[in-house]
């Protein structure tokens, strides 16, 4: 048997859950940096307003990173899997894409936000 406050229950955990989804999700800012990480040690730090291509050596392994309009994308990496190529550009802060075969990792950073920290 299903009681009324049960559905009133029910009704406020949905509405609470879509209220934090669309905080989080338009809580972050437009990020102003990109960190690039090679094997776990910082390989440079890029502005997002400069267009550029970088490319990232490691071993026998490459990928390239473009940045085009204030967006970042996996352009070429030679790993099996292409996950980190498919997925979509990035350019708000606390996005990053990861090719984990080749150990390198991409971050956005910078930007100002009106909150202090997000919790994952």
């Amino acid at each position: 048997m299903i009681k009324k406050a049960d559905v009133i229950l029910a009704l406020a955990l949905i509405v609470i859950g879509l209220a934090m989804s669309w905080f989080f999700s338009f809580g972050q800012t437009a990020g102003s940096e990109l960190v690039i990480t090679r094997g776990g040690k910082v390989f440079g730090t890029y502005s997002l307003a400069e267009d550029r291509t970088i490319e990232v050596k490691q071993d026998s392994h490459i990928n390239k990173i473009t940045i085009k309009n204030g967006h970042v994308s996996m352009s070429f990496s030679d790993c099996h899997g292409q996950d980190c190529v498919q997925q979509h550009s990035i350019s708000r802060t606390g996005e990053s894409i990861v090719c984990l075969p080749n150990k390198v990792m991409l971050e956005i950073q910078g930007g100002k936000s009106e909150y202090d920290s997000i919790a994952r």
